[in-house]
């Protein structure tokens, strides 16, 4: 190629590229006004005012983020549209569409315009507060503002109220009015004092709360029902230091009513609004535990929403366009758009008000911390469930709690002997004690039976009989017949477990197995079904939540398969009334109402010799099944079954 052609080339070339980087301009480059506003537009909709098009980009994302920013926040979604463009002289607006979506879908929706002005060859889009709202003027922003809607009740049977919105007072110290109050330098130790005395709190927590505050924060002492609240008020309303403050939270029907499983619910915690996406705000109540924490979306209503035209914070109190006499005084906010309000869902449980007071009163009397479950047979629904503990707060034991079940496991055990053969009659050996592989098992209190019929070992709860029967069945039978009784886990759509059966075939674990003890561990509430499970003849599957169709809380089989054997079960409900009547149950012989069937439980626990004990009493009377675990109260004769018939008592 010559030097000429090389050097056409070239110029060729670089026209070229002068073409198409003018073609790129024409595309891309804010050339047309057009332009200019699809620009602006796909900034204002996707919240980042980042675009080359604003005539100062600095100020416009000041701007956009001052006036927004609550909104922004509180808002789902947004979308902004470009509906067209009118010229105006020399200049273009374009006209938008706003669409604000909040989190439950409703649309908020306005028009506004957006100036666009050349120069030179470029298009340039000017952000003004009338851009983002049209009736915002300089120094106003928009604001949300949010109003919890009334939480859901939780209903039980009938639709009885078992919790609901309450008054209560919050009690609390103001730390510099407490530190002020006594001239001698005690920092209101007399207040301090009376408060501990009058409300039975923990004195040294309370002090180590109110070193750490601020001295204008409010530090919280106590929070009391407002019937509560009255019975002190005299002593303690006009103490040095103390602030009260009264509103309403979810309240159970009575204190201590169905309490750990009921649940708490409170005000949102600083932690929980930040981690809302602003869900919540500080007057949010939120569930804590239990029912309550469970079903928390469910029971929460969004409330309402408003939004409101209100001075920027950093102009309130500025003298700037105020009137003489009105300077310094911030404008009043404009309301320009309210989305309805809406209240909680109520959750209905199959608790049944009578049963639950009658628990809850029963499991008082434990003198260790004590669980109840009751369970209607008939239909599988949790009637009641109470946790009491006399050191403090309960948890929710009855619902998860895992123990060992003992001797309250015979029932499954026993169940898998009868589907193998054993007769009520048939002969086995109690002797005081018996080894399998070199492990030793014994019967309490060293209780020897010799060869009697098996109905008097299960009414005697004789350990070595059902050892040495160990070889009669597999751990698998046991495993199944625990199924067949309802043992499995399922879903209550609370937090709960029910009992861990093992399988294996070792034989000092599956002797262990048969009297409950080894791998086996239960919740009371997997307990309590097993009782109405043999009560019903049937498997059955609890309800705690009705949602929907009323549910049929019982089934032929469970989800493994397994089927009660009806004679079996039969035969079942005769050992179980023989426990009361000739067996270690027949404290409840003389309780009124049905006869009572039964089966009581001591398990060992721990490696302390000789080694601590939970009690268990597992039984059913009528159509009422009850399962009653206290921890380390020793045997169950002695501990649950006192509990049970004080429940079965208060019954009838």
């Amino acid at each position: 190629m010559t030097k000429k052609s090389t050097t056409w080339l070239a110029i060729a070339i670089v026209l070229v590229l002068l073409a198409g980087a003018g073609a790129f301009a024409f595309f891309t480059l804010p050339l047309k006004a057009e332009t200019a506003a699809e620009d602006a537009t796909a900034d204002l909709d996707s919240g980042t005012i980042e675009s080359s098009v604003w005539s100062d980009e600095k100020t416009a994302k000041k701007l956009h983020d001052l006036v927004l920013g609550t909104v922004a926040q509180s808002m789902k979604k947004r979308s902004v549209e470009l509906t067209g463009t009118e010229k105006h002289g020399d200049d273009v607006v374009a006209q938008l569409k706003w669409t604000w979506t909040n989190s439950d879908g409703e649309p908020w929706e306005y028009t506004s315009e957006l100036p666009l002005r050349k120069k030179g060859l470029l298009w340039s889009a000017e952000l003004t507060p009338t851009v983002l709202h049209p009736d915002l003027d300089d120094g106003r922003v928009l604001v949300s503002q949010k109003k919890p809607g009334a939480r859901g009740a939780i209903l039980g049977e009938d639709d009885e109220e078992l919790m609901a919105e309450g008054p209560v007072v919050d009690i609390g110290i103001h730390p510099a009015k407490l530190e002020a109050a006594d001239g001698n330098g005690k920092g209101g130790q007399d207040t301090l004092t009376t408060l501990q005395d009058e409300l039975d709190i923990d004195l040294k927590a309370l002090k180590e709360r109110i070193d750490k505050a601020e001295p204008e924060q409010f530090v919280p002492v106590i929070t009391l029902r407002e019937s509560d609240y009255r019975r002190v008020k005299d002593t303690i309303h006009s103490l040095p230091g103390t602030v009260f403050n009264s509103h309403t939270q979810p309240l159970s029907r009575k204190k201590g009513f169905a309490g750990p499983t009921l649940g708490t619910a409170g005000a949102a915690s600083a932690e929980e609004v930040e981690a809302s996406d602003g869900e919540l705000t500080g007057e949010s109540v939120v569930g804590k535990s239990g029912l309550q924490k469970a079903f928390d979306e469910e029971l929460s209503g969004p409330g309402s929403e408003a939004i409101y035209i209100a001075d920027a914070d950093e102009e309130k109190g500025s003298d700037e366009d105020a009137s003489d006499g009105d300077e310094g005084k911030a404008a009043e906010p404009v309301l320009v758009h309210e989305f309805p309000g809406h209240d909680g869902e109520d959750i209905t449980t199959t608790l049944n008000v009578g049963v639950q007071e009658a628990a809850d009163k029963a499991a008082a009397t434990g003198k260790k911390p004590t669980a109840l479950v009751a369970i209607r047979p008939s239909d599988g629904h949790i009637i009641a469930v109470a946790n009491q503990d006399p050191e403090g707060a309960a948890w929710d034991r009855a619902l998860t709690g895992q123990y060992a079940p003992g001797s309250v496991f015979k029932v499954a055990s026993g169940l898998a002997l009868l589907e193998s053969g054993v007769a009520a009659k048939t002969t086995l050996d109690c002797p005081k004690t018996t080894t399998v592989d070199g492990k030793s098992f014994k019967n309490a209190e060293d209780h020897v039976l010799g060869e009697v019929a098996f109905e008097d070992d299960f009414a005697e709860s004789c350990n070595t009989a059902f050892v040495d029967a160990a070889e009669k069945v597999s751990a698998s039978d046991v495993a199944n017949a625990a199924s067949s009784l309802g043992m499995d886990d399922i879903d209550l759509g609370i937090e709960a477990k029910m009992a861990t059966v093992p399988s294996e075939d070792d034989a000092v674990t599956h002797a262990a197995q048969m009297i409950g003890q080894g791998k086996v561990n239960s919740s009371p509430l997997a307990v309590a079904v097993m009782a109405a499970s043999v009560a019903a003849g049937d498997t059955v599957d609890p309800l705690l939540v009705v949602s929907g169709e009323s549910e049929d809380g019982r089934g032929s089989e469970t989800e493994s398969g397994q089927a009660i054997d009806a004679d079996a079960a039969t035969t079942m409900q005769k050992l179980m009334r023989r426990a009361v009547t000739d067996g270690t149950a027949d404290a409840l012989q003389d309780v009124p109402g049905e006869p009572v069937h039964g089966k009581t439980g001591t398990a060992e626990y721990g490696g302390e010799t000789p080694p601590r004990t939970h009690s268990w009493f597992a039984g059913y009377q009528g159509d009422v099944a009850v399962a009653v675990l206290v921890e380390d109260g020793g045997f169950g004769a002695e501990a649950a079954v006192p509990v049970a018939k004080k429940f079965f008592t208060e019954l009838n």
